[in-house]
């Protein structure tokens, strides 16, 4: 029995390993799916020479005193922001405004008249954006005390402490606790929380962050772009459509494989030997992919707006649109596949190292945002990218598909689509009429 495995074993590892292609692509996939997940996560974890791209904050300074100058140099010199400011003339508050009601910008601080006499500074942020928002604030507090030096510290202390609720006649308490700052800060939390002291606001009272955000002298307004669905989050919007546009691809490569079905019995054969035009077959694969692949997008949405009450109704005409580009544009990236393939085998690893490697790094599974930016590079050259940036101009931004921007990202989807269905229509001849 044991003679006969081995037997059986040494004829499985011969046929696996006949398929020099297919045994490429088996290992290049695990290959490829660690190389990018530890290139990125290694960013997001300091430990990577690369670093996460900085948040683009717009800024306008109304004090233009030497105070506000060290402050905006030390912005500028920020590893966790990027300042933007206009190519021409100046920023005014409107149009700082209109910027995050548009969704060119997140994030806008103002530096009002007076920050040199300890005015507070008013930030303008996306509400949707809250892990950024966290990241923003701590950028604006190294960039303070860059500014202001060691006198930052005591400032931001006891405003922090007096926004969280301690009463004054600690003051001078803290004080002389200022030298082992850290212990002595850790003690009076712990003792105010077990006084029931700290402000009441549903768990978020204490905390080193809750503190940052009572110390930092920011005034914080919200900005959410019109058309918003005011139910909606950022992640839930991103994950809905990365992982529509990750699960199209791989439904209609499935899809296309029939084209290798019908080489294998034969059928193939029989309808190139008909007196018909060989091109038809090619397209009728096509709009057959590009109807599955249209409904498909359309239950999958259906199924957001039923769970995670998705308004898909006020913007069904932009959806519809972009859902057409992009499933004509997978549609060929799956003829494309099914026409160079020779193999089931090879069918399955080649496209499944491409759609993975795709929806990684263009932002299927996180925001690109958060990539370091050599990846975010790399995310513009994948038909992912363009395709999430088409949903979510139309889910986050409440964008119509005249828009400027999401006709961007329409015209790079088709192209995507025309370039993939010509080499589609090549390799077809030259496998299947030529061969």
């Amino acid at each position: 029995m044991l003679r006969t495995a081995l037997l059986l074993l040494a004829n499985d590892l011969r046929i696996f390993f006949r398929d020099r292609t297919g045994v490429l692509l088996g290992f290049a996939l695990p290959i490829a799916l660690v190389g990018i997940f530890g290139f990125i996560m290694g960013a997001v974890g300091g430990g990577s020479g690369d670093r996460l791209s900085p948040i683009e904050v717009a800024v306008l300074d109304e004090d233009n005193s030497p105070a506000s100058a060290a402050f905006v140099q030390a912005l500028r010199d920020s590893e966790t922001l990027r300042p933007v400011f206009p190519r021409e003339g100046a920023f005014t508050r409107e149009t700082l405004r209109a910027r995050l009601d548009e969704g060119d910008e997140p994030f806008a601080l103002v530096v009002p008249e007076g920050f040199a006499d300890g005015a507070e500074l008013l930030l303008l942020r996306d509400p949707g954006r809250g892990l950024e928002a966290r990241l923003v604030q701590i950028g604006l507090l190294t960039a303070l005390f860059r500014a202001r030096g060691s006198d930052a510290a005591w400032d931001l202390t006891r405003r922090g402490l007096r926004e969280a609720g301690l009463p004054a006649e600690w003051s001078a308490r803290v004080e002389s606790l200022m030298g082992p700052f850290r212990m002595g800060l850790e003690s009076m939390f712990a003792e105010a929380e077990r006084e029931g002291r700290l402000a009441a606001d549903g768990g978020e009272g204490a905390g080193a962050m809750a503190f940052l955000e009572r110390a930092l002298p920011i005034q914080v307004q919200d900005v959410v772009p019109e058309g918003r669905d005011k139910q909606l989050t950022y992640m839930v919007s991103h994950a809905v459509a990365g992982m529509t546009v990750m699960m199209l691809m791989f439904t209609l490569v499935g899809a296309s494989r029939s084209l290798l079905v019908e080489r294998d019995k034969g059928t193939l054969r029989r309808l190139l030997a008909a007196p018909i035009d060989p091109r038809a077959i090619l397209l009728g694969k096509f709009l057959s992919g590009w109807v599955l692949g249209i409904i498909l997008i359309v239950v999958l949405y259906v199924f957001a707006w039923l769970v995670f009450h998705v308004d898909v109704l006020s913007r069904w005409d932009t959806l519809l649109v972009v859902s057409a580009a992009t499933a004509a544009a997978c549609t060929s990236f799956a003829i494309l596949i099914a026409s160079w393939a020779k193999t089931d085998k090879q069918a399955d690893g080649v496209s499944t190292l491409l759609i993975l490697s795709m929806s990684a790094l263009g932002g299927a599974w996180f925001p690109a945002m958060f990539m370091p930016p050599a990846a975010q590079t790399v995310a513009k050259f994948t038909l992912t990218y363009w395709s999430l940036r088409g949903y979510q101009a139309s889910l986050w931004y409440g964008r119509h598909w005249t828009d400027a921007d999401v006709l961007v990202s329409l015209g790079v989807v088709l192209a995507v689509a025309l370039v993939l269905g010509l080499l589609a229509t090549l390799q077809f001849r030259r496998r299947f009429l030529l061969g």
